[in-house]
């Protein structure tokens, strides 16, 4: 949730051009009835039982956005491998507007509601499997993305001393990162198979830092893979260290305009213990 992309992260958090917005602790959210749902109002969620995540519709510039968006929930399954995952979707519907055009209008995104607020070290591994496809029947301007959060404070997902981490898979219509001006502050090589541009700078409506990495090669329709991987390579740049808080993670979809469904399938989970990294 930046701008320029940002998006907050919700407890679960966000991502791209957007504001961040401060949100109800999880103790404070009442868990809704597991039927499939849609969620289309600005801040609806529904918290799955029985597993890691929260489904959220977060509409965080919905004043500037004329149209509709909903998130749909439809059901948890466990894959081949055993891995439970969630099957969900975004469904935008946002009229062009030149003026706005520019402007995230929100986050659709599967949250974390487990093994958050743990230092980087304390984790094992963050294995997940992200598959999506996107149908447009009009230009549409948005990505598909990760999400996280870090602190050194347990806890603070909101101050100015948090950094929003994107990791961004695949971007259309002309979606830029914070910190596009200035050029990449980083290249990061052989990572999730491809290399990766770091972009960097405070979002001005959260005052948070937002670190962006780009693929070199998008990912079309696909993801997977551990990433701690991606954390450890913010930390072997010294963005933080690896006493850092991880309070916030998600996946999920910004957008901007455009009529488009994506379809999408996650496992996404915080696994603490040690792992040879």
């Amino acid at each position: 949730m930046h701008f320029q992309h940002s998006n907050f992260l919700a407890l679960a958090a966000l991502s791209s051009i957007g504001p961040v917005l401060a949100l109800p602790t999880f103790s404070q959210l009442v868990p809704r009835a597991q039927a499939s749902i849609d969620l289309c109002g600005d801040y609806d969620y529904i918290i799955l039982q029985n597993s890691p995540w929260i489904v959220y519709n977060m509409l965080y510039n919905a004043a500037k956005m004329v149209g509709t968006q909903c998130t749909y929930y439809d059901k948890m399954t466990t894959s081949s491998s055993g891995t439970q995952e969630v099957l969900w979707n975004s469904e935008t519907d946002i009229e062009y507007i030149e003026s706005t055009n520019n402007v995230p209008k929100g986050y659709s995104f599967v949250g974390l509601t487990q093994n958050l607020e743990v230092t980087l070290s304390s984790i094992g591994s963050i294995p997940t499997t992200y598959d999506w496809t996107r149908t447009n029947t009009t230009a549409f301007k948005g990505n598909v993305c990760y999400d996280f959060m870090t602190n050194n404070i347990k806890g603070d997902s909101t101050s100015n001393s948090s950094r929003e981490l994107m990791l961004w898979l695949q971007y259309e219509g002309g979606q830029l990162p914070i910190g596009w001006g200035k050029g990449p502050s980083a290249i990061i090589d052989d990572l999730f198979g491809t290399s990766w541009e770091l972009y960097e700078d405070v979002n001005t409506d959260t005052g948070i830092t937002v670190s962006s990495m780009l693929p070199n090669t998008q990912f079309e329709g696909s993801f997977s893979g551990d990433l701690k991987d991606w954390l450890l390579a913010l930390v072997a740049l010294g963005k933080f260290t690896e006493d850092t808080y991880v309070n916030v993670g998600n996946a999920g979809t910004e957008f901007f305009y455009g009529n488009a469904i994506m379809n999408a399938t996650l496992a996404l989970q915080i696994d603490i213990g040690s792992t040879s990294h």
